[in-house]
């Protein structure tokens, strides 16, 4: 297998408020003045820090990944899976006592994802749930209700406030439709944003995620688990904990697609079989290109991402692990999508 691309694991705590940005996509949200719904920031929020701290050369091998978050007791928290059933009950309110299982199909009823009962379709019940990286799930180990998964929900809310419009040439308030307003995101006491990263940079506040907001960064060795989850090949289901960015330079979709093939191909179809995938609605994913031919700042084309979360089970031979994923399996867009760690998987159960 390839060495893990990522050495360190970057926290970013707020000394304050951090920006919420407006809509990536329109949507009805942004229409009625909900503007904080993308948070935490996606990887490239963070490649963009770092890169303003390498040298050229090195930028070009730069990897990064995330968004996750760490508890004040330094646990990292990864998306939950979709296998996971949320239910009531446990210390934090929510917590999994049975998961959604791959069943090979039969005479009976087809292949599918199932649970207590058939299951057809992912309602959404979990898409802000997380988990602590030390219980990330193993559907192959039964699970009684004193062992269920806690289940650990956003640790940050939206704050509105009225913000002034400032005038060009001065630090003043315009006289004329100066007040709108904006959304900051208040984070849960010593609760730290967490990325992982390829390069360390020095430690200290920064300005993070728009608006001049500062956190406090810190730079720590990668969690022992979460290095031996991403080292075994794929042999059975497997989810992501970053959104997974799939599709060809003017097209997203739900699995990867090699363009670099003359008639595209579909890695993941084996035998004219589409992997199976348990995830919900898209969401909007976004990274700034940089300057264009006029030298001014410019933003790329919103893209849609599956979601952390997701499940997929590919047939036929195991798929490696994901520092082995081929770079033609991601879209391009300057950088490889793979440099901002986006489908980064871990296997649901071990290798047997």
């Amino acid at each position: 297998m390839s060495a893990l691309p990522f050495q360190v694991l970057v926290t970013l705590e707020p000394l304050g408020l951090l920006y919420g940005s407006s809509g990536r996509l329109l949507s009805a949200e942004t229409l009625t003045g909900r503007a904080a719904e993308h948070f935490p920031p996606d990887a490239p929020a963070l490649a963009g820090l770092l890169a303003s701290q390498l040298n050229r050369s090195e930028v070009r091998d730069l990897f990064t990944a995330g968004p996750f978050w760490q508890q004040a007791d330094g646990e990292l928290m990864l998306a939950a899976p979709l296998v996971l059933i949320p239910e009531e009950g446990g210390p934090t309110g929510r917590c999994s006592r049975q998961q959604r299982r791959w069943q090979e199909g039969s005479e009976e009823q087809p292949a599918g994802w199932t649970g207590p009962s058939r299951i057809g379709h992912t309602p959404k019940t979990n898409g802000d749930a997380w988990i602590r990286l030390s219980d990330w799930p193993h559907p192959a180990n039964s699970r009684t209700a004193a062992s269920a998964i806690p289940l650990h929900s956003n640790p940050w809310q939206a704050v509105p406030h009225l913000h002034p419009k400032l005038l060009d040439e001065q630090r003043v308030s315009a006289q004329k439709d100066a007040l709108f307003l904006e959304y900051g995101i208040a984070l849960e006491p010593r609760v730290r944003l967490a990325y992982l990263s390829s390069h360390p940079i020095p430690e200290g506040v920064v300005r993070f995620g728009g608006e001049g907001h500062l956190v406090e960064l810190r730079c720590q060795p990668l969690p022992a688990q979460l290095e031996d989850l991403l080292r075994p090949p794929h042999t059975a289901p497997f989810a992501l904990i970053t959104p997974g960015l799939w599709g060809g330079p003017k097209l997203s979709i739900r699995e990867p697609i090699d363009t670099t093939h003359p008639r595209g191909h579909f890695p993941w179809r084996r035998d004219g079989v589409a992997p199976s995938i348990l995830t919900e609605r898209p969401r909007p994913w976004r990274h700034r290109l940089g300057a264009g031919s006029d030298g001014k700042r410019r933003l790329s084309r919103g893209r849609w991402a599956v979601p952390a979360g997701s499940c997929y089970r590919v047939a036929g031979d195991p798929l490696p692990p994901w520092p082995d994923w081929p770079e033609p399996w991601f879209p391009k867009e300057g950088f490889s999508f793979k440099q901002f760690g986006t489908g980064l998987a871990l296997p649901l159960h071990p290798a047997h």
